[in-house]
């Protein structure tokens, strides 16, 4: 049994979320060692500029668990939507990018089914939002969120999200996994 160590304190206020995002159409992306790199960044970047903690994280070949909490006293206008949106949105951009400086960019292509449902919704070509012409995607649209308020409900998911590589076969040990937070708790 792991212990884990300094983990926050719950009360009516401020509570963890347990956030799993998929990938579009359940792609395998993040086998790749460079688009997991970018999602990491991300996830590291927007915990310090809003000041959030990163309790936990598991980055898998098709999703992605966070383990994230925050003092809503001190960051009252901070939520998880705002949270997910910019580390999803600046992800995709960036393996975007990189995707199409190799030539690889057809990886992400949406489906044809996709991109005629989204233009037949909205013919009004000017008035498209981004997400009704998407060419690219690497995210399936929202997200699951789960308020955790006890230290048990922590422990829980947090062992959950470390033992999920070892479930899905990709390592034997949880600590052995590349992109997750168990080795910083062994």
């Amino acid at each position: 049994m792991k212990i884990y160590k300094n983990l926050p304190k719950f009360d009516d206020n401020s509570y963890a979320h347990f956030v799993t995002t998929r990938t579009y159409e359940n792609r395998p992306y993040f086998k790749n060692r460079e688009i997991s790199f970018i999602l990491w960044e991300e996830i590291k970047f927007y915990g310090q500029k809003y000041g959030f903690a990163l309790l936990g994280y598991v980055i898998m070949p098709d999703h992605v668990h966070l383990l994230i909490w925050w003092d809503k006293e001190q960051k009252p206008e901070l939520n998880v939507s705002k949270i997910v949106q910019m580390i999803k949105g600046t992800t995709a951009r960036r393996c975007i990018d990189l995707l199409k400086t190799r030539g690889l960019e057809r990886m992400l292509q949406a489906t044809h089914k996709d991109r005629s449902l989204h233009a037949s919704q909205n013919k009004d070509v000017s008035s498209r939002s981004h997400k009704r012409n998407i060419k690219y995607r690497l995210w399936q649209p929202g997200f699951y969120d789960f308020n955790i308020y006890s230290e048990e409900k922590l422990l829980e998911k947090l062992y959950y999200m470390h033992n999920n590589p070892v479930k899905a076969g990709l390592v034997l040990s949880p600590s052995d996994y590349e992109w997750s937070s168990c080795k910083e708790y062994v």
